[in-house]
């Protein structure tokens, strides 16, 4: 077994065609499987100590055909009964035994797929790239099986070679790993040895050989659907606002290389609601994107400086309507080293009253070329273009944005990053429109040192398509993490940092000073604890008031631990003082996870904020006043898991939001709850039914009930 492991290690793996293709069911008795030699055994452990074997073998068995990639793994264990089990929805990462396919397939040491199954059947699958990490929200649609007995547990995966992108080379030469997690004694390691703490590092794949003829041409994948929603009020009719909508999603191949995805009448109407903030500061909160269509391709279409923000497109209207989108189109490729992407998105109209005009009709666009000249290395160019034509006596807008980013790594350890963003808008001065940003630092398993620079110019304003705190600052920082990795005892590492900065704004003032410590640290068995500190010098605030405001130093601190989430009952809980204006604020959060059977997992999220009395401008009475908020929130979600590709549900939030001023008329309190149950069936691969009820009350308003269904279908 050592002999055999030696010559994976330094020649890697070879697959073969197979004439007959094994069922995928998770049983290894498939023709085809009798004549492949096992590879693997011992896989070289990350966790709980770095470079020690595993405790249980593991053997892998790959194959092909003309249209798929067949990987077989048993997961040898002497006592199964201690496996922890719970079932949870795709791409839903439970603390449970896994296997780990990663797939290099353009050989690049930079990107590649990452394709998961638990031990109870559930997939997870993703893209890793070394510009953007981990993009969890790359879908495929493949096919995997699990069987238990009673020396482990067996999993058969067939991945079609029409989800993956690959050169048109007649023989193909790709990078591959496999990983395991034990849950029952924390255990995780890889076939080939990665990082020392678990992180992908795609240089360290082995090669995978045999691959020849592969198709040289994908089918075009297709997603009609149809959609409903009706809506009670407690008006004078039954239902208010009925609604109806049929549209459908291509992936048209262009070629090995890209595909074009096309959307037209899509449906973006949330199955979950965005939860309430309770925001007091001078910016809009940020929102997560939930929407398919934007979720893919971060690495070519992320923009520094947060230039292109994808939830400004087909946002809510000022009357509270939704923005529909009638159409887009994305394009995403590879050239050899290059890679492209260019999205067009287009929204309609919003009225009031079917007299006034409040959203005019927008073009949305975005372009990008990314250069990987070798891991590490790299460059990459985007523009953002936002057109609005004239409509309703209302004149032409435009805005336009342009960015420039990169890095260079020398040495293996030691990164240099630049970032330089661009934009120009109608109706504004062309002057220090510009933002730059300058990263270099060194990055070892265990030490992590980072300098900034960063300057954005006052009129740098990207918020046509993007999102940007403030402008006109100058800042500089020091980050600086060292850690340490225990090889015995109970405790499996500490770690201890410091980021000093320095921060000015348009006219010299200091905007922010000061220097953040963290320490903490984890034990083998999933505790963590950690705690942090904050000094922040005197600083001015620009935007508060009409000339601003000088604000004294201030110190925060705080703490957060965790506790092992294998458990049936495991939680959080987090809580900090901090330096608010002239004041004070605190904070407290918990979330409590609770497991009564592999089927149902409960969480519950309480928390509150509260900020004690501070000067602040209130600009509807203009002039200073003390002002203080009290933010109560308690959210609750519930899975469960009827079959693996059937469940239900539950999210819901009950917040409270009061802000008190000195002139009584500008205080005010806000009260909202919301609910919806969810319904959810893969009833063939890559189709789904969503039937939704839900329930949202604000203030003393009547609550508005909403019953949703929308039906796809995957060719």
């Amino acid at each position: 077994m050592n002999l055999l492991i030696l010559f994976v290690a330094l020649c890697g793996l070879s697959v073969e065609r197979v004439e007959v293709a094994p069922e995928i069911d998770g049983v290894i008795n498939d023709v085809c499987w009798q004549s492949v030699e096992p590879v693997g055994g011992e896989f070289i452990g990350f966790r709980p100590r770095a470079d020690v074997p595993l405790s249980q073998l593991t053997d892998v068995r790959l194959s092909y055909d003309d249209e798929f990639l067949y990987i077989c793994a048993f997961m040898h264990d002497s006592d199964p009964s201690t496996i922890c089990h719970q079932l949870g929805a795709r791409d839903e990462d439970q603390p449970v035994d896994k296997f780990y396919i990663y797939i290099d397939t353009f050989n690049d040491d930079s990107n590649c797929f990452v394709f998961t199954v638990t031990v109870d059947g559930v997939q997870l699958d993703s893209r890793r790239t070394n510009v953007n990490g981990e993009d969890r929200n790359w879908d495929a649609v493949w096919s995997s099986a699990v069987s238990m007995c009673d020396s482990g547990w067996t999993v058969e995966v067939a991945l079609p070679f029409s989800v993956l992108r690959y050169s048109p080379q007649e023989e193909q030469v790709w990078g591959i790993n496999f990983g395991r997690t034990i849950s029952s004694t924390n255990e995780a390691g890889y076939m080939f040895r990665m990082k020392e703490q678990g992180g992908t590092d795609v240089s360290c794949f082995g090669y995978l050989t045999g691959l020849r003829d592969l198709p040289t041409g994908h089918r075009i994948e297709i997603r009609p659907f149809v959609a409903g929603r009706l809506q009670f009020g407690g008006g004078d009719g039954l239902f208010s606002d009925p609604w109806g909508s049929a549209g459908i999603d291509l992936k048209i191949p262009l070629n090995m290389q890209s595909v074009m995805d096309v959307t037209v009448y899509p449906d973006f109407g949330q199955v979950e609601s965005d939860a309430d903030q309770g925001n007091i500061s001078h910016w809009a909160p940020w929102l997560r994107e939930k929407r398919p269509f934007f979720m893919e391709g971060t690495e070519i279409f992320d923009m520094p400086f947060n230039m292109f923000y994808s939830r400004r497109i087909g946002s809510v209207a000022w009357n509270g309507d939704l923005i529909p989108i009638l159409g887009g189109v994305k394009i995403t490729g590879t050239s050899g080293k290059l890679k492209y992407g260019a999205l067009e998105v287009v929204t309609g109209r919003v009225w009031e009253d079917d007299s006034t005009l409040v959203e005019r009709a927008t073009s949305y666009s975005i372009g990008s070329l990314l250069e990987e000249f070798s891991p590490g290395n790299w460059i990459k160019v985007s523009a953002t273009s936002v057109d609005v034509p004239d409509q309703e006596g209302e004149q032409y807008s435009y805005g336009r944005s342009g960015s420039f980013s990169g890095m260079i790594t020398i040495h293996e350890h030691f990164e240099v990053k630049g970032k330089l963003g661009l934009t120009w808008n109608r109706f504004q001065e062309e002057s220090d429109n510009a933002a730059m940003r300058v990263d270099a630092g060194y990055f070892r398993e265990h030490f992590d040192m980072n300098f900034r620079f960063e300057k954005k110019g006052e009129d740098f304003n990207p918020s046509y398509m993007g999102y940007v705190q403030g402008n006109g600052e100058t800042s500089f920082s020091m980050y600086s993490n060292v850690s340490h990795d225990f090889k015995s005892g109970a405790m499996d590492a500490l770690w201890f940092g410091i980021n000093p900065w320095y921060s000015t704004d348009a006219s010299s003032r200091n905007s922010g000073s000061g220097a953040n410590i963290w320490f903490g640290g984890a034990t083998i068995s999933r505790y963590d604890l950690n705690f942090w500190a904050d000094y922040n010098d005197r600083w001015f605030d620009r935007y508060e008031g009409p000339e601003g405001r000088w604000y004294d130093a201030g110190f925060s601190g705080g703490f957060s631990s965790s506790t092992d989430y294998r458990k049936p009952v495991a939680g959080w809980i987090s809580a900090n003082r901090s330096s608010y204006l002239d004041s004070w604020m605190r904070r407290f959060s918990l979330g409590l996870m609770l497991k009564p059977s592999s089927l149902l997992s409960i969480n519950l999220e309480p928390s509150m904020r509260i900020q004690e009395p501070a000067t602040r401008y209130n600009w509807n009475e203009e002039q200073w006043e003390k002002t203080s908020s009290d933010w109560k929130s308690l959210s609750i979600s519930a899975t469960y898991m009827i079959t693996p590709l059937m469940r239900v549900r539950l999210n819901g939030q009950i917040s409270r939001f009061d802000r008190t001023w000195d002139t009584e008329s500008s205080s005010y309190s806000s009260d909202n709850i919301w609910a919806n149950l969810l319904y959810s069936w893969e009833y063939r691969a890559g189709s789904w039914f969503h039937f939704l009820i839900g329930e949202v009350s604000e203030d003393e308003e009547d609550p508005e009930f909403t019953a949703y269904a929308k039906l796809t279908r995957f060719f």
